[in-house]
């Protein structure tokens, strides 16, 4: 019924009003500590300070007569307004304006990063990409095996190659130490760029500079020999990220331990579940504490154990400050982490600046975007 009452309230915007009544028998007396026998008092009630629906120039002043034992009988009347939802609306601005505050303060602050930045370069510079750009070869013809294909190559009646451009003209600086958000839809081009930076590809087009070893978090595990043991991806992967077998061997404990897959290591990789391998590419992916960290969408893999764990364990790294390159979906975990956020938008940086700022004016534009699309399917 309270529920109902408050529901109704709030919707023919009524402000309740609770009313108190207390009574108070008073003996007056002077400030000697004699008894005021049939004397006038005036009294007066001030509101009190937190009550802001009344000034004390609302409440009047009222002549009481004290009786043959110096006493009066007080009735207070208290009303309470209870405007729920100015109170909601006082409180959203109130935020509003502290989210403002702080996000002023972070804008203050990355500037003066940068310019500090700015001032000790190159020395600064972690990755520096110029005028990067790779291309995709598609057609739409279905060659599965060698025979087929060299039969279409002598026929001449292989399909059309199409020529998709992946990436065009990327520019960017990344400085030790900076916190970078990749951002945009799928498609984009973001995991492209992560996978040139890791060296999984070669650009077509431009130069890239890298000062610092990397890790990658990628796909993992997606390197792995699924015949192979668990034991030998990891000298295998490893060997991938640089690490020789002798610094393998001497960490090969360290690794299994943090996997947690003690009992399965020694199993081929075709009967690991996707979690497993997940466990076991993040255990050698971060091995060693890196300069460059480069993370695609993986900041939660395993079960939830290992969830905790690894995720100490990236606070850990970016905390020693590490160079991060982060790729997600989520715009609070980018604004959490990050302090710069690259907008890419069908394979060129559309916006590029402090976090919360590049990341409003995506949200903002993936509303515009999520409108229009309805707005053609009305027209279907």
């Amino acid at each position: 019924m309270e529920n109902e009452i408050e529901e109704l309230n709030d919707e023919l915007n009524i402000v309740p009003i609770l009313h108190t009544n207390k009574i108070y028998t008073i003996h007056i007396t002077s400030k000697d500590g004699r008894l005021l026998v049939n004397k006038p008092i005036i009294c007066k009630c001030e509101p009190h300070p937190k009550n802001h629906n009344y000034s004390p120039d609302e409440y009047r002043e009222y002549l009481i007569h004290t009786d043959e034992e110096g006493r009066i009988n007080l009735v207070l009347d208290d009303y309470y307004a209870i405007d729920k939802k100015e109170n909601k609306e006082k409180q959203k601005e109130k935020q509003k304006t502290q989210k403002n505050k702080l996000r002023e303060e972070q804008k203050r602050l990355w500037d003066e990063k940068q310019k500090e930045f700015a001032k000790n370069e190159p020395q600064s510079i972690a990755i520096e990409l110029k005028n990067i750009g790779i291309n995709f070869k598609i057609t739409n013809d279905k060659i599965d095996n060698l025979k087929e294909y060299v039969i279409r190559t002598l026929k001449r009646n292989k399909g059309d190659v199409q020529v998709f451009h992946a990436l065009k003209d990327i520019s960017m600086k990344v400085h030790k130490g900076e916190k970078i958000g990749l951002i945009g839809y799928n498609g984009a081009g973001k995991s492209t760029l992560l996978k040139i930076i890791s060296g999984v590809y070669d650009a077509d087009e431009g130069t890239m500079k890298i000062n610092g070893n990397i890790a990658p978090l990628l796909s993992l595990g997606a390197g792995f020999d699924k015949n192979y043991s668990g034991r030998e991806n990891i000298f295998l992967n490893g060997a991938i990220l640089g690490y020789n077998e002798k610094f393998l061997k001497e960490k090969y404990d360290e690794i299994l331990e943090f996997s947690g897959l003690e009992d399965f290591i020694n199993l081929p990789v075709k009967n690991y579940s996707a979690g497993m391998k997940a466990k076991l590419g993040f255990s050698v992916a971060t091995l060693v504490d890196p300069e460059i960290l480069i993370i695609d969408e993986v900041l939660g893999v395993g079960d939830i154990t290992f969830k905790k764990k690894s995720r100490e364990k990236l606070e850990e790294l970016m905390d020693s400050g590490t160079t991060v390159i982060l790729v997600s979906h989520s715009i609070e975990e980018i604004r959490k982490i990050c302090d710069t956020a690259i907008w890419i938008d069908q394979g060129q940086v559309r916006d590029y600046g402090e976090v919360n700022e590049i990341c409003d004016k995506y949200v903002e534009d993936a509303k515009k975007a999520t409108k229009e699309q309805l707005k053609k399917q009305r027209l279907r």
